[in-house]
């Protein structure tokens, strides 16, 4: 009897599987600071949500990156400038805190960071997760200096993780923590009075954020949230020669990141010019009588932006657009950033391995 008693107990004390909806703020980087960024954040809009970590709590905001994997923050053990700027986790103050004495790096298109690998109770949204492993740097970058947010919340997949961990979506979709093996986001730029902004919801999909219905496209691998890049057109007229045949989806990066020649080619077609070549941007007229749609295609769907997602202003009268060049010879892929996600309401799907792209 008692066993059967000790039984019940668990399984009522067990978790009821949760839909959680973080708000994103937005934050918007100075263009002329050079000790910003290349594209992928500098001077472009970044968006970040509020977690908290330890017992008692600690709390810190993070970027919810499809870009990666790997869940990490700053240490109070940093060594670097950039870790001064930003909410430190203390280890010595959590009861809950263990540490595997495990080394890690990471390098992201903006900068790198190192540290040593732990685990503690990450609380998200209205859930508790308890043994969650971060990375917890205790050297960074000098570019993480000027960032608003603290660290890097990775939803990529498995295979991507430098941490030697399961990403952290994945740990709670085995825990039973989440509804649904799924998570999306809306994000939106400021104007006419809004606030920009956004959410990512885990677990499940807010139907108000999205009209009519959701496109699917397949992955190409278990990776990065990689999908078949078909083409581009410009006023319906295709780009020729694209030199990439995939493209990345992914909410860690502002900018839509092509590799130089393609970049080159479709801001030609623009009628945009290079701009602070160090950090791949193009200009172009803020007051150009014909700015074309655009659509990409990804697999057998295409997905329209208008021209006010892919020209962007950057203060004084100028604009530049949203398609930067790599400063990396090795980018192969197309990453496509907020820029475009601000147009599209996207479904990330990690048990069908699939995308779900509706008008946001």
């Amino acid at each position: 009897m008692r066993r059967q008693a000790s039984t019940a107990s668990a399984a009522s004390a067990a978790p009821k599987p949760q839909v959680i909806t973080i708000k994103l703020h937005s934050s918007q980087a100075n263009i002329n600071d050079t000790n910003s960024a290349p594209p992928g954040y500098r001077g472009f809009q970044s968006y970040f949500g509020d977690i908290q970590l330890g017992t008692p709590v600690q709390k810190f905001r993070v970027v919810f990156d499809t870009g990666s994997s790997d869940f990490w923050i700053p240490s109070k053990d940093c060594d670097s400038v950039a870790c001064n700027t930003h909410s430190r986790f203390d280890h010595a103050k959590s009861a809950t805190f263990v540490t595997s004495h495990i080394p890690f790096s990471l390098t992201y298109g903006t900068g790198g960071l190192m540290g040593q690998v732990g685990s503690d109770t990450l609380y998200i949204g209205n859930v508790t997760v308890p043994s969650m492993h971060v990375g917890l740097a205790t050297h960074m970058g000098h570019f993480f200096r000027t960032t608003q947010f603290d660290g890097v919340f990775g939803l990529g997949f498995p295979k991507l993780s430098r941490i030697q961990a399961d990403p952290p979506l994945y740990t709670m979709a085995q825990r039973g923590l989440l509804e649904k093996p799924v998570f999306s986001f809306w994000i939106r730029e400021g104007k006419n009075g809004q606030h920009a902004g956004g959410e990512v919801v885990l677990g499940g999909v807010n139907p108000r954020r999205f009209e009519g219905r959701a496109r699917t496209v397949s992955i190409m691998r278990k990776m990065y949230w990689e999908v078949e890049l078909s083409g581009l057109l410009i006023d319906e007229y295709p780009i020729p020669n694209i030199s990439s045949q995939t493209a990345i989806i992914d909410t860690g990066t502002a900018l839509i990141v092509l590799p130089a020649s393609d970049a080159d080619a479709v801001n030609q077609f623009l009628g945009a010019v290079p701009l602070y070549d160090a950090y791949g941007l193009y200009a172009i007229d803020c007051n150009k009588v014909n700015k074309p749609n655009i659509k990409f295609g990804f697999g057998e769907e295409t997905f329209a932006i208008q021209p006010e997602h892919y020209i962007l202003p950057v203060g004084k009268g100028h604009c530049v657009t949203a398609f930067a060049a790599s400063t990396s010879p090795d980018l192969d892929k197309w990453v496509i950033g907020d820029s475009f996600l601000r147009a599209w309401h996207t479904t990330f799907d990690i048990e069908k391995f699939e995308i779900r792209l509706a008008k946001a």
